[in-house]
């Protein structure tokens, strides 16, 4: 019995200490070794899909990923910001460009984005070495000549309901509520792979409580340099 107190207590420890502890990031050798300053991005809309876990298994939350798939954006603009790195979601194409063909456009490319993800998430650290790259393609999108680099945001993650909690914490099976993104910045020019990071906040995402996912998205872009004018 002791054991198992111990041990809830040591969960509890740990969850108590490691909400928006958890980052990882790699950058291209451009980035680290200051070829590239990144001043201007565009952040295009991010998937994020987060379930509830009950009793009965997931959940699908569709609403709630939206919501929670706009508040990342904005944490993300905002941590972007702070290092002087101008960040907004508008990916207007040119003036006379008809909206089907520029929402094909963009389709297309976060398509190729999730086609070439698996294979960053498999070997991260190939992105030191230059290894990733979306082509030429990413010019298709035709932005603004000043713009450096997109952004491009996914995300898994999951509540737990208070059930589902409790049974959790009484199997001792680490059950938690987490958010696992993964944030990539593509060159809008050459289409490389700069920066690949995945933040993970061991929270409720969705709880009104932002301070544990915007530092785990902080922490994952304190690498990048702080642009310069």
């Amino acid at each position: 019995m002791k054991i198992k107190l111990l041990l809830l207590t040591l969960f509890a420890v740990f969850a108590a200490l490691t909400p928006g502890a958890l980052h990882a990031q790699y950058l291209h050798p451009k980035i680290s070794g200051k070829e590239i300053n990144i001043r201007k991005v565009v952040v295009l809309p991010a998937r994020v899909e987060i379930v509830r876990q009950g009793m009965k298994g997931p959940e699908g939350m569709a609403a709630e990923s939206d919501l929670l798939s706009t508040r990342v954006t904005q944490l993300i603009i905002e941590s972007l910001a702070a290092r002087h790195v101008s960040a907004s979601t508008d990916a207007t194409t040119n003036p006379g460009e008809a909206d089907a063909q520029k929402k094909y456009q963009l389709s297309d490319i976060q398509s190729r984005y999730d086609a070439l993800l698996p294979k960053i998430i498999k070997k991260p650290k190939d992105v030191k070495k230059g290894r990733f790259s979306l082509g030429d393609e990413i010019l298709n999108l035709n932005l603004d000549k000043s713009t450096d680099a997109i952004v491009f945001v996914r995300g898994q993650g999951q509540r737990l309901t208070k059930g589902k909690t409790a049974f959790s914490i009484l199997t001792m099976s680490l059950n938690f509520p987490y958010l696992a993104l993964t944030i990539g910045i593509v060159d809008a020019h050459t289409g490389e792979v700069l920066v690949y990071a995945n933040p993970v906040a061991i929270a409720d995402a969705m709880s009104e409580n932002e301070k544990p996912l915007r530092s785990s998205i902080e922490k994952s872009l304190k690498k990048l340099p702080v642009a310069t004018p």
